[in-house]
């Protein structure tokens, strides 16, 4: 886990100058919480080609949410900033935090999907 989180931070390193991380807005409780999914699919993506597939669906399912939330802003931009602010032991903590969050709310988005199909199939 360690290396992963080390892998997200060099990325996010790489995609936002810290002037623009700390000039960033607050972020509010549902953009955060969609953040962190987002950054945890993408680091899934990124280290295990097992997932990779599942894990960019999983990143751009929460990125919808966040630009459907914020119109009109580069969700992917801000998303990687604000994970410039942050230390690798705060990722760290995050990832592995939101796993299962990130998981379950997958999961459930799913099983209504099938719920709801399988009422109207038959």
């Amino acid at each position: 886990m360690k290396r992963t989180a080390l892998a997200l931070a060099l990325a996010a390193g790489l995609m936002a100058s810290p002037m623009a991380a700390a000039a960033q807005d607050p972020v509010p409780v549902a953009d955060l919480r969609d953040m962190e999914c987002a950054a945890l699919f993408a680091v899934m993506a990124g280290t295990d080609p097992q997932y990779e597939a599942s894990a960019a669906i999983g990143m751009a399912y929460y990125i919808g949410r966040l630009e459907g939330r914020n119109p009109g802003r580069d969700q992917v931009t801000r998303t990687f900033e604000w994970l410039n602010t942050q230390s690798e032991e705060q990722l760290m903590t995050m990832l592995e935090a939101a796993g299962p969050r990130c998981g379950q709310e997958l999961q459930d988005l799913g099983n209504n999907m099938i719920e709801v199909g399988s009422s109207f199939a038959g």
